[in-house]
């Protein structure tokens, strides 16, 4: 998929030598995960949800009240949270892309979905 692909290519390539994550590769990156999950037609993560959703009910509206039996791990994250995976990915790898520099310029980890926890340290913020 990704060799196939010069649009992914170069968009995963950015991953980690910018200080945020641009729209535009957001959208290539979302278009991935669709392809990962068995759409290659979608450009929305939350359209391939909706549509494994209805897939696994067949329709049956009335027994979206009962989750029981749904497997999450067959679902994409939603769009929010595939931004969040995907800026603190970008702030990982910017980290390992410095780790040969005495003195790296790195941004600040709250400002890459991280946040400071009462204690001093960082947690992952998981949600929007």
């Amino acid at each position: 998929m990704l060799q196939g692909d010069q649009d992914h290519q170069d968009t995963f390539s950015r991953i980690g030598t910018l200080e945020t994550i641009s729209g535009q590769d957001m959208q290539v990156i979302e278009t991935f995960v669709c392809q990962l999950y068995g759409k290659p037609s979608h450009t929305s993560v939350d359209k391939v949800r909706y549509d494994k959703v209805r897939q696994f009910f067949k329709g049956n509206i009335g027994i979206l009240s009962n989750s029981e039996g749904v497997d999450l791990s067959q679902m994409p994250p939603c769009q929010n949270v595939l931004m969040l995976h995907t800026q603190r990915a970008n702030f990982q790898i910017k980290i390992w892309r410095a780790s040969s520099s005495n003195f790296p310029d790195l941004p600040k980890p709250e400002n890459n979905r991280w946040r400071l926890s009462s204690s001093g340290g960082l947690k992952i913020k998981w949600f929007g």
